[in-house]
């Protein structure tokens, strides 16, 4: 499956760079959106994680790591 991915200027070059450490098949052009082929559901998983890491503000992913960490094992 290959999408297209919109993510900013700047933060497509991180994405690209950190899918590429990944394995992850991608391709990135300039003034282009960032293509990515994903093979399996964790490629997918990850190209998600990955994306929110850098389009979400600091204090978001900070509060949703202190609410994981408080969370029971069970509910994990």
């Amino acid at each position: 499956m290959s999408s297209d991915i919109i993510v900013s200027c700047t933060d497509r070059w991180q994405v690209y760079h950190r899918l590429q450490a990944l394995d992850i098949d991608c391709r990135c052009s300039g003034f282009q959106p960032l293509k990515v082929s994903l093979r399996t559901p964790t490629e997918a998983l990850q190209l998600w994680s990955i994306v929110r890491r850098v389009s979400q503000p600091k204090h978001v992913l900070v509060k949703s790591l202190q609410q994981s960490w408080r969370a029971p094992a069970a509910e994990r």
